[in-house]
């Protein structure tokens, strides 16, 4: 599948960073996730936020991206949160018992209480 991803910063505070997402998560667009999610953690920030609200697909090439933002996240003393998961995205992240692993969260709100 080749769709277009947006990815925009929606807060940056210092501390935190959201990141919104908009269209399909696939091989073909994860690089734009993959760039600002390590830009953001580049930074130093505490912790970054995805909202998936907007997203329509994934596949394994987005779920290999949230894996490598989680470990980067931790080896840098931070942590990735994802928020706002509906299906197909949710039910993709559960099948592979991603939910086991990374923080998910209802709304974007839930997502920033430290």
């Amino acid at each position: 599948m080749t769709g277009q991803l947006t990815v925009t910063v929606g807060k940056s505070d210092g501390r935190v960073t959201v990141l919104t997402l908009s269209g399909e998560l696939d091989r073909d667009e994860t690089h734009l996730l993959e760039e600002a999610g390590e830009a953001a953690l580049a930074s130093g920030i505490q912790l970054l936020v995805l909202d998936l609200r907007s997203v329509t697909f994934c596949d394994s090439s987005g779920l290999r991206t949230f894996v490598h933002l989680h470990r980067l996240a931790t080896a840098r003393g931070a942590c990735l949160r994802l928020a706002e998961l509906h299906p197909p995205v949710s039910t993709v992240v559960e099948v592979v018992n991603l939910d086991r692993m990374l923080s998910l969260h209802p709304t974007v709100a839930d997502a920033l209480i430290l």
